[in-house]
């Protein structure tokens, strides 16, 4: 199936799952397409402009990382690979920018479309690409201490 072609939250889950590699993600009750943040799974939350520039940063390492944009509030999410909590210290100067470790157990929103408009309010400023894996979460976060 052509991903232009998909047309359920079930098939675009499905897609996620088998075709991006992204493990555990199911459709919610209300039709949203999921990815629980789990012991293996993390999600970086950047204000926008600095997540513009982490994505770039990122870019110039070699990191690739799956990245949503979130129109309101206007922020970046980015998906890693959890290998462990950073030194309180980091987690303070972190929150001070307004940026944040997405918490054990909730979930991302992923959206069902690849274009800028979906009906979740978020879109791919760099979709998971199939057989990538994801960075880890130290790496995302040594590219994001540059900025900070």
């Amino acid at each position: 199936m052509r991903l232009d072609e998909l047309t359920t939250p079930q098939e675009w889950a499905r897609v996620y799952r088998s075709l991006l590699g992204l493990p555990h993600v199911h459709v919610t009750t209300p039709g949203f397409v999921v990815l629980p943040l789990v012991d293996t799974i993390a999600a970086l939350n950047t204000p926008e402009p600095l997540g513009a520039l982490l994505l770039d940063e990122l870019t110039a390492r070699g990191l690739p990382c799956p990245v949503l944009v979130r129109e309101r509030p206007p922020r970046r999410t980015f998906l890693a690979v959890f290998d462990g909590e950073p030194a309180a210290e980091y987690l303070e100067r972190m929150e001070r920018a307004s940026v944040d470790i997405g918490p054990h157990r909730s979930n991302v929103i992923l959206p069902t479309g690849f274009g800028r408009h979906t009906i979740e309010g978020r879109w791919w400023a760099q979709a998971p690409e199939r057989d990538a894996s994801l960075p880890l979460l130290s790496e995302v976060l040594a590219a994001a201490s540059t900025m900070l």
